[in-house]
């Protein structure tokens, strides 16, 4: 039995068409569907003083979080577009993407996580893996990857 679906995304076509699949799955099993964005913040030199945030750094912070949320709004307006019976949350956390999407899964009690395939460059896959494979490899769930 599905009754809470996790759908993480991060703005690509991709994470688009999961999003669809997910709130799909969603209606089938009469299930809650929470859709995840995780703000990566850069890694930023240390200052002199460590108890002390550049406010260039604080700003962009503060911007990048911008963009995270945004992805989240018009995430939140697709599905009441194409599933309006769907209940829909959505959640945004920081971190590394494929640690706080387990992460929230297993929190959650998700039955089930839905991802998208894409959205990394081919050095990085190469090198890290793609956030996907980490999930799968790390989640206690079923991982749909659309």
């Amino acid at each position: 039995m599905i009754t809470k679906v996790l759908v993480a995304i991060d703005g690509s076509e991709s994470s688009n068409r999961a999003l669809d699949f997910g709130l799909d799955l969603a209606e089938k099993y009469n299930a809650s569907v929470t859709v995840l964005n995780v703000v990566n913040a850069p890694v930023y030199a240390p200052s002199p003083d460590p108890l002390t945030i550049s406010p260039d750094v604080a700003l962009l912070s503060k911007d990048l979080r911008k963009v995270h949320e945004s992805i989240l709004a018009k995430a939140l307006e697709r599905a009441a577009s194409f599933k309006p019976n769907v209940s829909v949350r959505t959640e945004l956390r920081d971190g590394n993407p494929s640690d706080q999407i387990v992460l929230t899964a297993s929190e959650g009690g998700f039955e089930v996580i839905v991802v998208g395939q894409g959205g990394e460059s081919k050095a990085r896959k190469f090198l890290l893996g793609s956030t996907s494979q980490r999930v799968v490899n790390a989640a206690e769930c079923a991982v749909l990857i659309v």
